[in-house]
């Protein structure tokens, strides 16, 4: 486990013999949160691909878990920065190819596979929980990446929002979705200038997208980026292995901290966050 401070940039690592005392674990999968005592929550896969939850303190301790629940044994795609847990149910949620909207309950220890009403388009569906009761989800609908498309999902009441174009959006934009900050954003990554990033909020009433946050950050479609709060947070690289983390108040839009990386990490970690 490898811990950088945000402000200062130090990086401290420690090590935990996950599969040594919890064989049945085949790796790590998300970061999901944090739990009342700021231990760590990580989602989990076994040799079966089903999926639990485990709890890791600050120090590396595991604290808990996991018990499996599934698999849904499906030929499946999907993003990793769409699977999304919601606490108050104990349930994490993702879209997949198809669409389909994924469900493993821990709470009932079940799985449940929702169709959703949109074409399978040109890529693969990206999708956000915004913490409450709607899981919102969004695709490229087609293939020179010019047209957006999104609807949501009401895990309180089982229904699909109707379907709707999103303007504002830069054409040839490979795009992912967030919640974060009470709002849905859509993280774009030009597919001609791949490390070139652009953050947009929607507005998800009349479909529509405006530019938050631009910067080439140097590392063609790096999802080494997180949401906390009204912060957002991204690993840049000025060409000579030179990395920076950047905070960005989404109430602003303005930069707050930037600080250079002092030390070695792990460029594709299994699973990273912020708290």
């Amino acid at each position: 486990m490898t811990v950088i401070n945000i402000g200062s940039g130090e990086v401290n690592s420690t090590n935990i013999p996950i599969k040594n005392k919890h064989p049945q674990i085949l790796g790590l999968e998300r970061f999901l949160g944090v739990d009342a005592n700021d231990n760590f929550l990580i989602l989990v896969d076994s040799p079966t691909n089903a999926y639990g939850i485990i709890t890791i303190s600050q120090s590396g301790q595991i604290l808990d878990g996991p018990e499996f629940v599934g698999p849904i044994r499906e030929s499946i795609e999907w993003i990793d920065s769409s699977l999304q847990y919601d606490t108050a149910r104990d349930s994490v949620y993702y879209v997949v190819t198809g669409p389909k909207l994924f469900v493993y309950d821990f709470a009932k220890k079940s799985t449940n596979v929702i169709k959703i009403d949109m074409e399978d388009r040109f890529s693969i569906p990206s999708g956000c929980f915004d913490g409450v009761g709607t899981y919102y989800i969004f695709e490229n609908s087609d293939y020179y990446h010019k047209v957006f498309e999104m609807t949501s999902y009401s895990v309180s009441d089982n229904q699909q929002s109707e379907n709707a174009n999103v303007t504002g959006i830069s054409p040839s934009s490979n795009t992912y979705l967030f919640c974060a900050n009470k709002q849905v954003y859509t993280l774009a990554f030009d597919v001609n200038q791949r490390s070139n990033m652009t953050l947009y909020l929607l507005d998800t009433d009349n479909f529509t997208a405006s530019i938050s946050y631009n910067q080439d950050i140097g590392l063609p479609n790096s999802l080494n980026l997180w949401f906390i709060d009204n912060y957002f947070v991204f690993l840049s690289d000025n060409d000579n292995n030179q990395f920076h983390l950047t905070t960005v108040d989404l109430n602003t839009n303005q930069v707050v901290s930037q600080s250079q990386v002092q030390g070695t990490f792990n460029l594709y970690s299994q699973a990273s966050g912020v708290f």
